[in-house]
Formats: C-alpha cells, structure tokens, sequence
C-alpha cells in the first residue's frame, strides 16, 4: 500500500484519489481552498491544507492543478506555485517522496521548470533525495472515475529507477499496457494525443459539411469509413514519421477530393 497526497481536486485529482484508495492505498487531498477542502471532506475524503500535511507519512505526490491557457499559451503559474509548496514539503523530510505530474505541461516542463523549483526549494536533489515523474491522464469528462478505473494505456515518464518501480507497482493492478518513457516523451504522448483526437474530429466535420453539399447521409459514410478505412481499425497504420503517403491511390484521390 502506497501513502499518496492528492494535489488538486478537480476532474483529475479526485478520479485520482479515489480511483487508487479503491484499490487499497491510503490517499490524502491537499489545496489551498479551505471551502474545497470542507467539500472534501464532506464525502468522506481524508483532504488538507499544506499547514496540515505530515510528510514523513507520504511515499507519492500527484499532482493534478490546472493548467489553463491564455492568449494562445499555457498558464503554468499554478503548477509552478504547486511545485514550490511541495519542494517545502520534501524539505520537512527524510523520505525518499516520488513527485508525479498528472497535469498536462507543455513538452520538456517537468525536467526544464518543475524539477528546478523542486529542487530549489527542497533544497535537495532529483534522483537521489526526491523522484520526479510524468504521467498524463486520458480520462474522459463524462466518465472520468469509470475511465481512470478501467484505464487503456498507462504512460509512466520518469527520471528515477525508484519512481519507475513504485509507479510499476502501483499501477500494474489495473491491467492496462504500461508504456515506459522519459518525461518529455511522457509530455508529447499527451498533447499527439489530445490534437489527433481534435484533428480527427474536425476532418469528419469537414466530410459532414461536403456530404451536405452533395446530398449524401454522411453519418452513414463515416460509419462505414470507420470500418473501411487501415487508418481507423489499424492503430500503427501511417504513424511511422518521415514516410509520406504514395501509391497508386492516395495521391490522386487526395487531389481530385
């Protein structure tokens, strides 16, 4: 059984939280509203403010703060303020506490700007006193406790062999393909998979609009295509990078569409 603290209570947190004290750890809410916290702890949750943490009885740190976007950027002062309140955290002890990222940040900010304010203010080391690890969410807003339950893929970026074995163990119980990376993979895996999801989204929108051009059923074409098409039953097909499409068919198909 791990001791885990929950930072942020939101979607992702609280599927989180509850999803793993389901299988038996020990799992603790930490924010910094008070109001959230009472909320918490109305249903039942053991939840927190940092004043209160003991952290001599944490062995893992998720963290699932917002991280929203603004003029075209990712806002990532929460994240950044959340990872200073842990690093104070990870100072109060002599545990070897596992800090794992389950907001989505932009490629490369885990390494390049959380593990330096970590390690700023903890006064400590990533490695060797403190790990770090990336491990992005694909949980659905409508089904986010059933999805993080019955997870597809499980995507565990670290830096450390501690944090991988802990991570290992913790989440080999659900039963779903681990993928082992570093951060940064673990980052990009995230965002391929939120834009594909939104490319894909918007390409049949486009066949929605022609189709209605053209006086065609399209929820009837795309269903079919769904089925027809290598790109949509075969999950490796054209994701080889550097190859473009060829053949016989492909490109001038793509032209006369």
């Amino acid at each position: 059984m791990a001791r885990m603290l929950i930072v942020g209570s939101g979607i992702v947190g609280s599927a989180t939280g509850k999803g793993f004290a389901r299988k038996g750890h020990q799992v603790s809410f930490v924010d910094i509203n008070p109001d959230r916290v009472a909320k918490l702890r109305s249903e039942g949750l053991n939840a927190m403010t940092y004043p209160e943490v003991d952290w001599n009885a944490i062995d893992i740190v998720m963290v699932a703060v917002s991280t929203p976007s603004a003029n075209g950027k990712i806002v990532l002062d929460y994240i950044e303020a959340a990872a200073g309140d842990i690093g104070k955290g990870l100072a109060k002890t002599d545990n070897y506490i596992t800090v794992v990222i389950r907001s989505t940040v932009p490629p490369t900010t885990t390494e390049k700007r959380l593990t330096p304010i970590l390690e700023q203010s903890s006064g400590k080391k990533a490695g060797e006193s403190f790990g770090v690890a990336m491990n992005p969410e694909f949980l659905r807003q409508v089904s986010n406790d059933q999805d993080f339950f019955r997870p597809w893929i499980t995507v565990l970026g670290t830096l450390d062999r501690n944090s991988a074995e802990l991570l290992d163990e913790i989440y080999k119980p659900f039963g779903a393909l681990i993928v082992r990376c570093t951060p940064t993979e673990a980052e990009m895996i995230k965002y391929v998979n939120n834009v594909y999801n939104a490319v894909k989204i918007s390409y049949f929108n486009e066949v929605h609009a022609i189709c209605e051009q053209i006086g065609v059923d399209s929820n009837l074409i795309s269903a079919t295509v769904a089925r027809s098409a290598e790109s949509m039953w075969n999950p490796l097909y054209g994701t080889r990078g550097g190859v473009p499409y060829g053949g016989a068919c492909l490109p001038k198909d793509t032209v006369a569409f």
